[in-house]
This record gives C-alpha cells, structure tokens and sequence, in this order.
C-alpha cells in the first residue's frame, strides 16, 4: 500500500528508533496538510488569537485521552475492516469527524494525518501488548505536541 511507510508495522527495532521515524513523519506530513488546508479552505481572520492550551492538558492530559480515544476505535474499526490499514483510516476519519470538523475543514483535514499515523502506531504495537500500544500512541503524541507547545504558542505572560 504505502511502501515508504512500512516501517510503521515493524516493532522489531528499537523503540527510540520508532518513534523518532514516526514523530518526522507525523510532523512533516502535518505541517503538510495544514499548508494545504489553509490554501483549499481559507478563512477569514476573526478577531482575537485564542489563547494557547495549557502546556500541561496539550503535552500530556490530550495524548492520554487521544490514545484511550483511538483504543476505542479501533476496537470497532478492527472488526469492520479487512485490514489494519484499513482500520486506521476508519479511526482517522471517525477522529478527525469528532475532533477536526468541529473547527472546520481545516481542523479536519490537520487532525486527519497524525490520526492516522498514531492509530498505525497503537495497531503495530498492540501486536506485542495492549499497554505497548499505548504507550508508544502516547509518547508519539507528546513528542508531536512539544512541537507546537514550544515553538509556536507564545509563553504565558
């Protein structure tokens, strides 16, 4: 299917090592999609900035959630698909559905990717263990998280 991502089903490397694939591939294709969200469904600048999340709920309170989230559909998504590729696609839209359209196409379309990388992640890693596979999800996402809670949101003042 994705050639260029089947390391996404091999646990049998380090664990570091991984993450670290997965975390460039979820940054570089996210940054990717929000480009071309905000090209294909521009909108128009309404008043104030929201204030940025609180470091803590983004960086680590959101992951744990997402990861308990994805668990949950992947359950279903599992036994309605063929494949896990298949399921992983299913839980990035029934995500990117709850979470993303809420916020617009563009909050979709920017949530649908790493969805879809954290639910390879859980589903390759829930081969070895349930608690592998949470883990992993969760330490892919705060790595992902730290990203823009770091660089892109201004210190509280």
């Amino acid at each position: 299917m994705m050639n260029w991502l089947d390391f996404m089903t091999r646990t049998d490397g380090p664990r570091v090592t991984y993450l670290f694939r997965a975390f460039l591939v979820t940054v570089g294709g996210t940054a990717l999609m929000a480009t071309l969200a905000v090209m294909l469904f521009p909108t128009e600048a309404q008043g104030e900035p929201a204030p940025p999340p609180p470091f803590i709920g983004f960086v680590i309170l959101w992951p744990a959630i997402s990861t308990l989230a994805i668990w949950g559909v992947l359950v279903g998504a599992k036994r309605l698909t063929p494949t896990y590729w298949h399921a992983a696609g299913l839980c990035t839209l029934v995500i990117a559905g709850l979470f993303g359209v809420p916020a617009g196409m563009q909050g979709a379309m920017i949530f649908a990717w790493p969805y879809f990388i954290y639910a390879l992640t859980f589903l390759a890693w829930q081969l070895k263990s349930d608690f592998d596979a949470c883990l992993m999800t969760f330490l892919l996402q705060v790595a992902v998280n730290l990203v823009p809670a770091l660089f892109l949101f201004p210190p509280a003042e």
